[in-house]
C-alpha cells in the first residue's frame, strides 16, 4: 500500500459516471466561456472521492479545458499536500509522459520491440536484443541532435528521427581510400545530418 511506505504520487483516473456529475457544473461554465468569449479556457477542480475498492477517499483533480474542438476532461488522483491542482498537474503529472511513458512508447511502438511473433523463445528473445539496440542507438543519436543548433529537432521522437534523418536518398561512391556520399538535394535536415556525423 502507497500508505505503507509514505510514497508521493498523481495518477490518473479514469472518468465515470460519478466523476462526471462532480464536475458538470464547472463544465458547463468553461463551455459558456468558450461559447461567449470564442478563447480557450482551462479550469482546476478539487474534491474528495472514493472507488470501491479503495480503503479510503483521496484527493482528486479535475481538469476541464474547450480547446476549440471540444471539452477535454482529466481526472488524477494525488496525495501531493498544500499544492494548487494547476500546480500538481503541470509539474507533476504531466512530465511523467516525458520521463517514463513516452521511452516506453519509443522502444515498443517505434522500435517494434512487441512483435514477438515467433513460436520459440530464442527467436523472440533475438528479436527483443535486436529492437533493444535499435532504441540505444536512437538514444546515441538524441545525444547527438542535442548538441546540434536544429532546435526544432531537440523535440523529435524515434519516429521523427527515423523519417528525418534516415530515410532518405543518397548516392555513395568508393574509391581505392574514400567513400563519398551525396546526399539529395530534396533533403531538408542535410546540414543537421552532416553537423551530427562530424561529431
Amino acid at each position: 500500500m502507497v500508505d505503507d511506505y509514505h510514497l508521493l504520487f498523481a495518477t490518473g483516473q479514469a472518468s465515470n459516471s460519478i466523476l462526471k456529475e462532480k464536475v458538470s457544473r464547472a463544465e458547463k461554465a468553461v463551455k459558456h466561456l468558450h461559447l461567449s468569449q470564442g478563447e480557450k479556457h482551462q479550469h482546476f477542480i478539487n474534491f474528495k472521492y472514493q472507488a470501491k475498492s479503495w480503503h479510503k477517499e483521496q484527493q482528486c483533480y479535475s481538469k476541464i479545458e474547450s480547446t476549440g474542438l471540444g471539452m477535454n476532461v482529466r481526472h488524477f488522483i494525488s496525495n501531493l499536500e498544500e499544492r494548487e491542482a494547476r500546480e500538481i498537474y503541470f509539474g507533476f503529472y504531466v512530465l511523467r509522459g516525458e520521463a517514463s511513458e513516452n521511452r516506453i512508447k519509443e522502444v515498443k511502438n517505434m522500435c517494434f520491440s512487441d512483435r514477438l511473433s515467433n513460436h520459440g523463445y530464442r527467436a523472440n528473445f533475438f528479436r527483443l536484443f535486436i529492437s533493444s539496440l535499435a532504441y540505444e542507438m536512437f538514444l546515441l543519436i538524441k545525444q547527438k541532435i542535442k548538441k546540434t543548433s536544429v532546435e526544432a529537432a531537440k523535440k523529435w521522437q524515434i519516429s521523427s528521427i527515423r523519417t528525418y534523418l534516415l530515410k532518405v536518398g543518397a548516392t555513395i561512391k568508393i574509391t581505392k581510400k574514400r567513400i563519398f556520399y551525396q546526399l539529395s538535394k530534396a533533403f531538408v535536415y542535410k546540414d543537421l545530418f552532416r553537423e551530427i556525423i562530424t561529431q
